[in-house]
């Protein structure tokens, strides 16, 4: 009978050493799990704020990569037709933003290469439907991407002088997803930035000056074609972009000459340009007249207000014309190059 206690103690002894292991179990998984919460709560801020913040950061200096890229692409091209060297000049563009590893893939560029031309073609003097105001015009403006200088008078004293070209076109698209989607273009030796919303801004502005000194007014300007195969790249990593300098050709004119008094009579410069960019080149067109110090009864600009729209989904163009009177000397560099995208030309 002296049994019976020990055994029930001992029975109690054990029941209280499982129960101590029980809770000594269950601290242990309410630990993990709180462990587990602040994890991926501490994950969870970190995915939401700064993951955002270092792709904006990413992004940012993709766009000023990008822009660099094409900053550089223009002055060497620029030094290779003023100078007639470098024979080619190969220009890195990165094709993609940096990354977050594991979290966030890089953002990728479009580069692409669009060598335009005009289907109907130019008119040409003594071609019918040639006429004084379209001599030098594209057949159907609305669907050339084109440039064209023209002089009243002509080097040495000649007729009217016209020069004309369908322009290539260089674009980069930069489909940002946390900064703002971008858009580069190379387009008659203006570099072009555009986002979204329809806004269009001259970055880099064609060598197109017009001054007036002491009321002689004299205007410079270049005509730039870019030609090659038509091309698209879309990757990571860095891609050359090859400009092959082809020729230049400089024309100059200072009117007619006037044997009874040995003085030259002023003559009109006109610049044109179909555009699928009219905001961009009207703005800058509109500034070249606010500068140039000619009086506004010599210059002007056409049409006189901006474009009502600045995206162009039709694939249409907008023509824009500007004009100057009673100029006294114009010139201007014909001047074109090849374009290759990853491959050096020959």
């Amino acid at each position: 009978m002296g049994e019976a206690p020990v055994s029930r103690l001992s029975r109690r002894s054990r029941r209280a050493r499982r129960f101590r292991r029980q809770r000594r179990g269950v601290v242990s998984v309410i630990g993990t799990l709180l462990a587990l919460l602040v994890f991926f709560a501490l994950f969870g801020i970190f995915l939401t704020q700064y993951v955002p913040l270092w792709m904006t950061d990413n992004e940012a200096q993709f766009v000023a990569q990008t822009e660099g890229s094409f900053a550089l692409l223009k002055s060497e091209i620029d030094q290779q037709y003023a100078l007639g060297a470098p024979i080619v000049v190969g220009t890195p563009f990165a094709l993609s933003s940096q990354g977050i590893p594991l979290l966030a893939q890089p953002t990728q560029g479009t580069l692409a290469f669009l060598p335009t031309t005009c289907p109907g073609g130019f008119y040409a003097k003594g071609m019918k439907g040639a006429t004084t105001l379209n001599y030098g015009q594209p057949v159907n403006s609305s669907f050339c991407v084109f440039s064209n200088v023209t002089y009243s008078v002509g080097p040495g004293g000649s007729g009217m002088y016209s020069q004309r070209i369908a322009t290539g076109v260089l674009t980069m698209a930069l489909p940002n997803r946390y900064y703002s989607a971008q858009q580069f273009v190379f387009e008659d030796d203006g570099v072009i930035q555009l986002q979204s919303g329809g806004h269009q801004v001259m970055t880099y502005s064609p060598p197109l000056n017009v001054t007036d000194v002491a009321g002689n007014t004299t205007v410079s300007t270049a005509l730039l074609q870019l030609y090659g195969n038509a091309s698209t790249i879309v990757g990571q990593g860095t891609q050359e972009v090859y400009s092959h300098y082809r020729f230049t050709q400089t024309i100059h004119s200072n009117g007619k000459y006037v044997a009874s008094n040995s003085s030259y009579l002023p003559f009109n410069f006109t610049f044109e340009i179909g555009t699928q960019y009219p905001c961009a080149w009207w703005g800058y067109l509109y500034n070249v007249t606010q500068v140039s110090g000619v009086p506004s009864s010599s210059i002007s600009l056409s049409p006189v207000t901006p474009p009502t729209s600045c995206t162009i989904l039709t694939g249409l163009t907008t023509v824009l014309k500007l004009t100057v009177s009673n100029v006294n000397y114009a010139t201007f560099f014909f001047a074109g190059v090849q374009l290759s995208i990853g491959a050096g030309v020959t």
